[in-house]
């Protein structure tokens, strides 16, 4: 497996940094910031930009997990539950997009 620095492949670069961002975010239970809809959006952005596509079940579920989080008051353990899945989600996608830099 090796590199190739295209622009294309820089930005999906850009756009894992940002997911990794947004992990760090929701591992800190910060789940009040704005960080991974912004991800989700320039995720999405990407993935239509670039003809990279991203399975719109694991994007789509993954936004699902961050809005649970950021708009509903739940119990502390359904709330962990909830910050697994969001975590899984971004973890998938991180491997999704950083799968098809190095190929």
């Amino acid at each position: 497996m090796w590199f190739n620095p295209t622009p294309t492949n820089m930005t999906a670069l850009l756009v894992v940094a940002l997911a990794i961002v947004s992990l760090y975010m929701v591992l800190r239970k910060r789940y009040d910031s704005n960080v991974p809809f912004l991800f989700y959006a320039v995720a999405l952005m990407f993935a239509d930009w670039a003809e990279r596509p991203v399975e719109p079940a694991i994007m789509l579920g993954g936004f699902g997990m961050i809005l649970l989080l950021r708009f509903e008051f739940m119990g502390a353990g359904f709330t962990k539950l909830i910050a697994f899945f969001a975590n899984l989600g971004l973890c998938t996608i991180i491997w999704i997009m950083l799968s098809e830099v190095g190929s």
